[in-house]
């Protein structure tokens, strides 16, 4: 059986760890070209010598999904290197979390303890991320002959559990229902549109939780622990 992305190009955002990370592995060792980006150029690095140590074809293009530029900047260096685009993988986000519960101006939160620039950063990354991506990959994808764009949202978009955080809750939300526009926007033009919504996944992102917050977490799960970036990864 040959592998099943042999040929296929491959754009992930927030690759520089996690699940990120993890998706660029798998695809990697599927027979995919991986372009990895991530505003984190070390990790970005690590995740490019780790994919390097197997032979994969991949490359990285540091870039901030929040920036214009720097997301044209990178779909341009993709189908300058590779020729094409035939997945986008729209996984970068944030979350501003503490162990030590809502911190106004450095944590998200209920909206009466959650600062403006908390939010704005959590909608750009989260939100505003996944449109700039679509904006300028739809076009490279297209001009490919089609392909595939898996969004990451999150169980929050479904879903309220302990602990507010209205910015990435509204932001996961937007995700959810944009992508549902970009399915059928796209499908005739042989674009595929589908979104993941993760529940609790053992990723750096989550670091600061509590343990009492992180069994609470895990409790809530039939299998009664959390998710691992490889189950992710596998599902995308």
């Amino acid at each position: 059986m040959g592998k099943r992305l042999e040929g296929k190009v491959v754009v992930i955002t927030g690759a520089g760890s996690g699940q990120g990370r993890a998706a660029a592995l798998l695809f990697g060792a599927e027979g995919a070209k991986v372009v990895v980006s991530d505003i984190n150029t070390k990790g970005g690095n690590e995740t490019i010598a780790q994919m390097g140590t197997y032979g994969m074809d991949a490359l990285f293009v540091q870039a901030s999904v929040a920036e214009e530029r720097e997301v044209e900047a990178l779909i341009a260096e993709t189908t300058r290197r590779f020729g094409r685009l035939d997945v986008l993988y729209n996984n970068a986000g944030v979350w501003f979390l503490s162990p030590s519960g809502y911190i106004p101006g450095e944590t998200d939160g209920p909206a009466p303890l959650l600062t403006q620039n908390i939010w704005d950063t959590t909608l750009a990354v989260n939100l505003k991320g996944v449109y700039l991506c679509c904006r300028y990959g739809i076009p490279a994808m297209v001009a490919s002959g089609g392909g595939s764009i898996i969004n990451v949202s999150s169980v929050a978009a479904m879903r309220v559990g302990k602990g507010a955080s209205d910015a990435y809750t509204a932001a996961k939300g937007g995700v959810l229902a944009m992508t549902r526009t970009l399915a059928v926007e796209h499908a005739s033009s042989g674009v595929r549109c589908n979104c993941i919504l993760p529940g609790p996944i053992e990723t750096p992102m989550v670091g600061p939780l509590t343990e009492e917050r992180r069994k609470f977490a895990a409790e809530a799960i039939p299998l009664g622990r959390w998710g691992q970036p490889e189950d992710i990864a596998r599902m995308a």
